[in-house]
């Protein structure tokens, strides 16, 4: 229990500082601003969901300032369940709005109320988890302390206090990457599990905690056959992994929803292509429309992303191979997924929420950490105050309506 005690000091710690913070901000911003201008509470919530009315001010500041975008969907999966006379919300995976409906009925008040505690306590799970990945995956507790504040100040950090899928998938993703790294090939299983009914891109994992189980194996045994018949006996729980997003699909099937790739077509916008495909759509947009990109964080976000995976290539400490490939296969899935422009399937923008989906990469953000911790307390006051200015700026743009979904 030793090892778990700065973790979850640190990890609680900091989660619950950073739900009191933005209580405090996104309430100012929304009564200062929100209220006066006359920005409806339930901006980005379908009229069928019937989500409880915010009647005052402060229940609005409050609770109003979360139902934006894909948490607006959340809480409707959460309230009423995956229903085909609402086919939208039924894309998302199911353990976001099951884990809701259950903070639902712990707790007292409304779905908002279990909101907020479901925010808290996935981000406090991802981080406590991020700090023991630090200590026994990268072998650095010093590492841990220092990337979940990091994780915790980026700029769109705000999205893991949502009630949104982003911290519960972040630490299911972890999970897998410890409980591989303790060797407890179930406990990755379950992890992975997780994850796909967290997101369905949640399969990918399979392909970590396999390569994960296959550098133990090379490592433990000195033949081929040897190595094999290692991966065999102890991998084959992973297969819940597949299995998650098989059963997912089937509840989908008996509760008679269209397809995925339709509902995304027809109510999302959305349609998906092979990811170098959505690469060149992804980059060949902000040069067609160079002044929209140079305000867009999702295209910021790639440039972005492709600068920090190309310097983990280049660091021997954070260039293992289960790392590597778990980015890259999360960037690779996000740009797969491109966004036609609302209302029509006639022009091809590109992977909007890009930079949000981002936010479960927790290799870029060590790798910051461990770059930030060794720079002098100048060049770290500086990044402190960038990013906080971008957490900001960008959790009040939310908070408002606007900024990336």
């Amino acid at each position: 229990m030793a090892g778990w005690r700065p973790a979850l000091k640190w990890g609680i710690g900091i989660a619950v500082a950073s739900r009191l913070a933005l209580l405090v901000w996104l309430a100012l911003v929304w009564l200062v601003v929100g209220e006066r201008v006359g920005i409806p509470a339930h901006l980005h919530a379908d009229p069928v969901a019937e989500l409880p009315a915010l009647e005052a001010p402060l229940s609005r500041a409050v609770f109003g300032v979360w139902r934006r975008w894909d948490g607006s969907h959340y809480l409707n999966l959460a309230q009423n369940g995956y229903r085909a006379s609402d086919p939208g919300p039924t894309v998302f995976a199911p353990l976001t709005p099951a884990a809701l409906r259950l903070m639902d009925v712990l707790t007292p008040g409304s779905v908002d109320v279990a909101a907020l505690v479901f925010g808290t306590a996935t981000l406090a799970l991802a981080l406590v988890l991020l700090y023991r990945v630090c200590e026994v995956y990268y072998g650095d507790p010093d590492l841990g302390r220092w990337s979940v504040m990091v994780l915790a100040l980026l700029p769109l950090a705000f999205f893991y206090s949502a009630p949104m899928s982003e911290a519960i998938y972040l630490g299911m993703a972890l999970g897998v990457f410890y409980a591989g790294a303790r060797r407890r090939w179930w406990l990755a299983a379950v992890f992975g599990a997780l994850a796909t009914l967290a997101r369905s891109q949640g399969v990918i994992l399979l392909g970590i905690a396999g390569l994960m189980l296959l550098e133990d194996a090379y490592q433990r045994c000195h033949t081929w056959p040897s190595r094999v018949g290692y991966v065999v006996r102890h991998g084959w729980p992973l297969v819940l992994i597949p299995l998650a997003l098989v059963g997912f699909l089937a509840f989908r099937h008996r509760l008679g929803l269209p397809p995925l790739d339709e509902i995304y077509r027809t109510h999302s916008y959305v349609f998906f292509v092979n990811p170098l495909e959505g690469l060149f759509i992804n980059l060949r947009w902000p040069i067609e429309h160079p002044t929209d990109a140079l305000f867009n964080p999702d295209s910021w976000a790639l440039l972005v992303c492709a600068a920090l995976f190309g310097l983990l290539l280049r660091d021997p400490r954070h260039s293992r191979p289960a790392l590597l490939v778990y980015t890259l296969a999360s960037l690779l899935v996000a740009v797969s997924k491109v966004n036609w422009e609302w209302g029509s399937t006639d022009r091809v923008l590109y992977s909007q929420s890009f930079a949000r989906y981002t936010l479960t990469i927790f290799p870029f953000a060590v790798w910051l950490a461990d770059r930030l911790r060794r720079a002098s307390p100048r060049w770290q006051r500086l990044y402190v105050a960038l990013s906080g200015l971008g957490l900001v700026v960008f959790s009040a743009l939310f908070a408002l309506g606007g900024g990336a979904p």
